[in-house]
């Protein structure tokens, strides 16, 4: 019984000496380092701030990266409540090994944009801040992946969320359940609050359309409120949506998530 009793914990001491060995003589594998070419695709981008004349800025784009530290896009944004609607805009970037970098951004009539950036997800998305003095604003990058760009394309049950401001009006704030028939119509609801003033549980009905390139526009008519109109970009595979607001004196952008 006694040497039973002692074998069994030098067995045990000497299997777990033997797979610690085993680990060691394992060359530990760094991770794969990034470079421009990890930035190679079409991308949503949303991003939203104060820019250095403290007006209040929302915009989301859609960029096509070569994986050579260039890019083209269209961009819809509202400055101020100033809307300019699919803009083309060009930029740089440059990824250095660890992920992190900086790049530059061109809209067409604009000033030139400086970021820092950093890629999460092999370099399917990435965070973004401007680093022009006065600015401040930041962002997120998400790649379209492998989506379905029409209506049929996208549809199911979508939660939506925006956030941002009505010129005279104050802050908002709204979440909503949209659902997409696939063939341009949407039912749901929604709850906001505008300024302080909170409402839950408002119907609403709606149309969408979305082209082949993934992006695309939206109405959305809650009973009782003004239509609200937005500009699309359909990512990640069809699972999510960026939006902004396309209506005068609005600074609003959001995401459908499915």
């Amino acid at each position: 019984m006694i040497s039973k009793i002692v074998r069994h914990p030098i067995l045990v001491l000497s299997t777990v000496l033997a797979l610690a060995i085993g680990s060691w003589g394992q060359p530990t594998r760094p991770p794969a380092a990034c470079s421009n070419a990890t930035f190679s695709g079409t991308y949503g981008v949303t991003f939203d701030g104060i820019d250095s004349h403290s007006r209040l800025r929302v915009a989301v784009a859609q960029i096509t990266a070569g994986g050579n530290g260039k890019f083209a896009g269209l961009e819809s944004e509202s400055k101020g409540g100033v809307i300019n609607s699919n803009v083309p805009i060009t930029g740089t970037y440059a990824i250095k090994a660890d992920c992190t970098g900086s790049g530059t951004w061109l809209a067409q009539g604009g000033k030139l944009r400086h970021y820092n950036i950093v890629l999460v997800s092999g370099g399917a998305a990435a965070e973004l801040m401007q680093t022009d003095a006065g600015h401040t604003e930041s962002g997120f990058v998400e790649a379209q992946g492998k989506a379905t760009c029409t209506n049929a394309g996208v549809k199911g049950t979508f939660g939506f969320r925006s956030k941002g401001s009505f010129v005279g009006g104050g802050p908002t704030a709204f979440i909503g359940q949209f659902k997409l028939d696939g063939a341009g119509n949407i039912v749901g609801n929604e709850s906001g609050s505008v300024n302080g003033t909170i409402f839950t549980g408002v119907p609403l009905v709606g149309t969408y359309t979305v082209n082949s390139n993934c992006t695309g526009s939206a109405t959305v008519n809650p009973k009782g409120q003004t239509a609200v109109n937005f500009n699309l970009v359909v990512v990640a595979g069809g699972l999510q949506v960026l939006a902004v607001e396309t209506d005068a004196n609005s600074i609003v952008n959001g995401s459908l998530q499915k």
